[in-house]
């Protein structure tokens, strides 16, 4: 993606979080600003110690709980989506940046003879999958509104 086509996401994406702010009644920020640019100049899932750290190496002066505060705001905004991976780490959740995302599924690589280390996560997205929505939304007449699926493995040798 092109560097104005980028400027043009972060300007989108700052208005969807002050319309949300706005709507909520929560206090509009800089740092909240400041924490979703970051989020959105990412190219991979992140959790939470990656992106305070990133936010130390910047010399931002963001404590660890703003950024777990804010990071419950961007997931109800829908600015973010959460993943449980399976990864052995402190904080166990990773997320990504999904206002302009389309739907995705995920392949979770392990190190082999790790204890749940990733040693990489493959996005991928399968129209056979949209097939097996339209059918159970068709037999249980409901719309789905999302999915998330995840397939966990090693590489063959």
């Amino acid at each position: 993606m092109d560097a104005k086509h980028k400027e043009l996401n972060l300007i989108t994406i700052k208005e969807v979080l002050r319309q949300y702010l706005l709507e909520k009644g929560f206090r509009n920020t800089p740092e909240r600003y400041t924490i979703l640019e970051e989020i959105y100049m990412m190219e991979h899932h992140f959790n939470v110690d990656d992106l305070y750290l990133l936010m130390m190496q910047k010399k931002y002066h963001v404590s660890k709980a703003t950024i777990y505060n804010t990071i419950e705001i961007f997931l109800d905004a829908g600015l973010i989506r959460k993943h449980q991976f399976g990864e052995k780490t402190l904080t166990s959740s990773s997320y990504e940046k999904s206002y302009f995302d389309k739907q995705h599924d995920h392949l979770v690589i392990y190190k082999k003879d790790s204890d749940k280390q990733i040693a990489e996560i493959i996005e991928f997205c399968d129209p056979r999958i949209q097939g097996i929505k339209e059918s159970i939304e068709s037999t249980f007449g409901v719309n789905i509104d999302s999915h998330s699926l995840y397939f966990y493995g090693t590489k063959k040798d």
